[in-house]
């Protein structure tokens, strides 16, 4: 399990950081453009999202409880979230050149 959650940190480490990579570079080109700052929220909708992961995190916490096979999963959560955050760079909008 250990080589499991190895391999799969590595991989959603490489995701986030090409997502912030993304990000930097769109921040940078945005800032170089020399536009207004937007105003503008986009109309994302994570509150599902967030409710699914606090939800998921208590079931995890307490099946800790019951089963020591549990501890993996905590890390394994912590790697979705990484990748979820990683992604979020991916979704924006890339500023107009």
């Amino acid at each position: 399990m250990y080589a499991l959650i190895t391999i799969v940190g590595i991989v959603v480490t490489l995701f986030f950081l090409a997502g912030f990579w993304r990000g930097l570079m769109n921040a940078i080109a945005e800032y170089r453009a020399g536009g207004p700052e937007p105003h503008n929220v986009p109309d994302y909708r994570y509150g599902g999202i967030a409710a699914l992961s606090v939800v998921a995190s208590a079931a995890i916490i307490a099946g800790a409880g019951f089963s020591p096979a549990m501890i993996y999963a905590g890390p394994l959560l912590a790697l979705v979230t990484a990748a979820g955050c990683g992604l979020a760079f991916f979704v924006e909008d890339k500023p107009a050149s």
